[in-house]
């Protein structure tokens, strides 16, 4: 759960949101997690029967306080079930639409958008400037631990530091094992000032790495925060396609890209289409902000009637194309990015998208 804290922070979720561990006990040991769109009674019983420690969920089981807990009640039962089974059920919500490199990159991603970005803004995540203090011939070693996908990135560059020599001094106390120099007497030491910028919730994980690789016993640490420069995070993404299209070409790519037969237009669609808006689940909130952005579509999974209707639109369209089709496109993709996660850290966990996930309805 604290490495899922540190790739998809909960602080990036709607303030109404529920987002991490719901039942279990949070120090259980976890092999192999599930992950699926939401746990319905097919889901839970396949992670029962696959040994799975964690059922990983988008949709939160528990959104709403429960009054009671029955086993009559369907949402009860399937609490009971898991309580029973020793599952732990988690859930990565408005959170995991937010996160760069969550749902609505991925989506944006099938529709082939260029340089998406979001266009319902949510929140700025604070960053700092991580500054560490290195003896000479350690730097290196200490920046290759500091640097990830998230620290030390200037926009389209990774790996971003600066460092600077000077002459740091300490008198160790009694009790302290110095790198060098003895007990009550001042040490000299050429050391390299090492700067780099880290998000918010990128800074326990970076510390941690810090100090095991930092040769210091304590090692000494500032933490500069910088105003505005931190991610923009949101819901949606919006860009541009690689070439205009057709209207009617336009609406097929989305029917491949999300394997829907068929999809409900709202509006009065472009002939001719270039920038398109993508927001998996409900966008109909966020319609006036897409078209804001200057989108000519917004894809989305569902609007209510009265979100859709009052838009005297021209040259504009919302297409639906359901919202568990929206979102259950991720959850393989999703599987494998923690996959990666998990295993480039040094943990050996497995992590399988659902087999069982159908939708909620049928067509009659």
């Amino acid at each position: 759960m604290a490495l899922l804290e540190e790739r998809y922070p909960a602080a990036w979720a709607a303030p109404e949101d529920r987002a991490g561990l719901q039942i279990g006990d949070p120090e259980a040991p976890v092999h192999t997690v599930l992950v699926a769109l939401e746990a319905s009674a097919a889901v839970l019983a396949e992670a029962r029967e696959m040994g799975a420690g964690l059922l990983l969920t988008h949709h939160p089981l528990l959104f709403r306080p429960l009054g009671v807990l029955r086993e009559d009640d369907p949402l009860g039962r399937l609490v009971a079930e898991a309580v029973r089974a020793g599952l732990a059920v988690a859930a990565c919500h408005t959170n995991l639409d937010a996160a760069p490199g969550g749902l609505n990159d991925y989506l944006a991603g099938l529709l082939g958008l260029v340089e998406p970005a979001p266009f319902a803004e949510n929140r700025r995540e604070p960053a700092y400037k991580l500054t560490v203090f290195v003896p000479v011939g350690y730097e290196e070693k200490v920046r290759t631990a500091l640097m990830d996908e998230r620290v030390g990135v200037i926009g389209r560059y990774t790996h971003c530091s600066f460092a600077g020599r000077g002459q740091g001094t300490y008198v160790p106390q009694a009790g302290a094992q110095p790198f060098r120099g003895q007990a009550g007497a001042l040490s000299r030491a050429e050391e390299v000032r090492l700067e780099a910028l880290a998000p918010e919730s990128a800074l326990p994980a970076a510390l941690a790495r810090l100090r095991e690789s930092h040769p210091y016993e304590d090692p000494a640490v500032d933490l500069y925060p910088l105003h505005g420069a931190g991610a923009v995070l949101g819901y949606g993404r919006v860009g541009d396609l690689p070439r205009e299209l057709e209207f009617t070409d336009a609406l097929a790519r989305v029917k491949e890209a999300f394997r829907v037969e068929r999809l409900r237009v709202w509006g009065r669609p472009p002939r001719r289409v270039r920038r398109v808006a993508v927001l998996g689940g409900s966008g109909g909130d966020f319609i006036a902000a897409a078209r804001r952005r200057g989108a000519q579509l917004l894809v989305t999974g569902e609007v209510r009637h009265h979100q859709a209707v009052p838009g005297d639109w021209d040259d504009f369209a919302v297409l639906e194309v359901g919202h568990f089709a929206s979102e259950v496109i991720f959850m393989p993709a999703w599987a494998d990015i923690l996959q990666d996660f998990f295993q480039n850290l040094g943990h050996k966990v497995t992590v399988a998208a659902s087999r069982r996930e159908t939708p909620p309805f049928f067509f009659g």
